[in-house]
């Protein structure tokens, strides 16, 4: 299909379907760039498009949009389909990607920048071993010693990103999503710090150690 006339309709489109179209397709668009989904089966799959718009704060069932795309614009193409899946293809990205304006956000040096930082302090890793440690039964003096290091390293970081991202939120809204999601995480694990009995470096809690001693915490 022509270029100029998937442009023509993803702006008819979006004139006829106002937030709602745009929030769709930008989510889409956003899945479709996005290197840590596997893409083999398309741009984007619907359960993708659905998470994906929740967290940018939509609660939207996105179908009825989908079939308008596909079966009566023809921007979009069915590429893959089971029982438990649907993929779609755009027909031409970059027609879509001007029709939306999105092509000025991604060429934004202060945008690629903000997405470089953000990426280079391992966000998942981070993720991965604060999950680790909220699931043990209790914190070792190395494990403590670990979180320590995110807090003041990495999470920190992060929370100055996210003053900066805040500010191009319909861009960066999965990522100001997983920020929010790691300081929930980190506060969880801070609750259990503080809740465990202080352990001596004999191994003995400070009560039996007391006690062993004879000695009465009375302060």
């Amino acid at each position: 299909m022509d270029s100029n006339l998937v442009y023509n309709r993803v702006k008819g489109f979006l004139e006829k379907y106002g937030d709602k179209g745009f929030l769709v397709l930008k989510a889409a668009l956003e899945i479709a760039g996005d290197p840590n989904v596997d893409h083999r089966y398309g741009d984007f799959s619907f359960k993708h498009l659905v998470l994906r718009l929740a967290r940018m704060g939509f609660n939207y069932n996105p179908v009825n949009l989908l079939r308008t795309l596909e079966k009566e614009l023809g921007v979009i193409e069915k590429s893959y389909s089971s029982t438990n899946q649907t993929w779609w293809r755009f027909t031409d990205i970059e027609a879509v990607k001007r029709a939306l304006g999105a092509d000025t956000v991604e060429d934004d040096p202060k945008i690629t920048l903000l997405r470089i930082k953000f990426e280079s302090l391992e966000p998942r890793r981070v993720k991965s071993t604060l999950l680790k440690l909220a699931s043990k039964n209790a914190l070792t003096a190395t494990d403590r010693e670990v979180f320590r290091r995110i807090v003041f390293g990495e999470l920190s970081k992060m929370i100055d990103l996210y003053q900066e991202m805040a500010g191009y939120e319909d861009y960066f809204g999965m990522e100001l999503e997983e920020i929010r999601e790691l300081v929930k995480l980190a506060e969880f694990i801070t609750l259990k710090m503080s809740r465990e009995t202080p352990v001596q470096a004999g191994g003995l809690p400070l009560e039996g150690s007391l006690r062993a001693l004879r000695v009465n915490d009375n302060t």
